[in-house]
């Protein structure tokens, strides 16, 4: 097994990384609108970037096996800080479309190679663990990210996107001299839909359930709280609100990814994401923008468990050697989740009115509900990775 320090590595590229992602993801859709776009125009910028985030999981996933991820991860780093900061300066509004499509290859390259990377590194007692440090890695780079991009917008509106870039960069350059590369299976590199089965439906619905839900969050809750009458948003109070989100996120996974590892992880799924079902509904009914701070928060802590505890669960279900094809499998149903989510919402809140920004991800948690107490007796049929493994994947 990898000394700890390995972990450690990546888990600081990555803060680094997503404090660039929290830095600028909360402006663009403040930029867009400033141009005189309406929430379905900004909505499709956010579906073009993940469309690309989702085709590009096909050949990134056969890349990593054959090339080793680290080698993927630096590349990516550098597509996306390259993409971000080209947004300082482009005015008319296709370009937005064509940088969003090059950021979402530079996402899809992170995200697998990461994952593919602590699921290849842990052990099978200690998956969710690792998986819910990676997430919090995530949250800590993310939370101090809206808060400071806001800040640094009314300094200059172009000083956030050319951090974000720096940060990328140096992100990279701490990978590619401290991450030591797991190796690549270049004798055994599967088809991305080789190891499709029964037994990932939950893992892989968990990912496009966190894909639709972060994506139209991400891009459409900024103009939500500038839109809906009565709440008087300043940018301050935009970025305390995300950032909210992000700490609740921040607090939850360390016990969360715990518990999934002892009391069984479709156990914590099931009652996660039943509690998020209500607290969606919940913020639809707000009328002052302090409420979001608090059911911002709790969103945060419930559904950041279902992309670190979904890894953990695939980990658990397939082969080493499949891994990266199902890594890229997963990011693909992100990938999907995360290209309708913009776009659906949007034009949901065009035409039935705002709080459908709030009310299809609480139905949609709702069906994942229905969906877990099914498949609560699913578990894996095929040959496990080791005697070991195979003890301690149970779900």
């Amino acid at each position: 097994m990898p000394n700890a320090k390995e972990f450690w590595a990546i888990y600081l590229s990555i803060a680094i990384s997503y404090l660039g992602v929290g830095l600028v993801a909360p402006l663009i859709a403040i930029v867009l609108s400033e141009h005189g776009e309406n929430s379905f125009m900004i909505g499709l910028t956010g579906t073009t970037m993940f469309a690309a985030f989702t085709v590009a999981s096909f050949p990134i996933g056969a890349t990593t096996d054959r090339l080793g991820p680290k080698r993927v991860l630096v590349g990516g780093l550098v597509v996306y800080g390259v993409s971000i900061f080209l947004f300082a300066f482009i005015k008319d509004t296709w370009l937005f479309f064509v940088v969003r499509a090059i950021e979402g290859v530079g996402g899809a390259a992170i995200s697998v190679a990461t994952e593919t990377m602590v699921n290849k590194l842990s052990g099978p007692n200690e998956r969710a663990r690792r998986m819910s440090h990676y997430a919090l890695s995530v949250g800590i780079g993310w939370a101090v990210g809206p808060l400071l991009g806001t800040l640094l917008y009314s300094v200059r509106p172009e000083l956030p996107f050319i951090s974000c870039c720096a940060l990328s960069l140096l992100a990279a350059i701490l990978a590619a001299t401290f991450i030591h590369d797991p190796g690549s299976n270049s004798h055994h590199v599967a088809g991305i839909f080789s190891v499709l089965s029964r037994r990932l439906i939950v893992p892989v619905s968990a990912g496009a359930l966190y894909g639709f839900m972060m994506s139209s969050l991400v891009t459409l809750f900024p103009l939500y709280l500038r839109l809906q009458p009565g709440l008087n948003v300043t940018a301050i109070a935009m970025g305390a609100i995300i950032t909210a989100v992000i700490a609740g996120t921040i607090v939850s996974q360390v016990p969360i990814g715990r518990a999934a590892d002892r009391f069984g992880k479709r156990r914590t799924l099931l009652a996660a994401t039943t509690l998020l079902c209500g607290v969606f509904a919940l913020m639809s009914f707000h009328t002052d923008w302090r409420a979001f701070i608090a059911t911002g928060a709790v969103v945060g802590a419930l559904a950041g468990c279902l992309y670190p505890i979904g890894l953990a669960i695939l980990g658990g279900v397939v082969s080493i050697e499949r891994l990266g094809a199902a890594t890229s499998l997963f990011s693909l149903a992100f990938g999907v989740g995360s290209l309708i989510g913009p776009s659906l919402s949007g034009l949901a809140m065009v035409n039935l009115g705002n709080e459908w920004l709030f009310y299809l991800p609480s139905m949609l948690t709702a069906v994942f509900v229905i969906e877990l107490i099914i498949l609560n007796g699913v578990r894996p049929t095929s040959a496990p990775r080791s005697n070991a493994v195979s003890r301690g994947s149970a779900q």
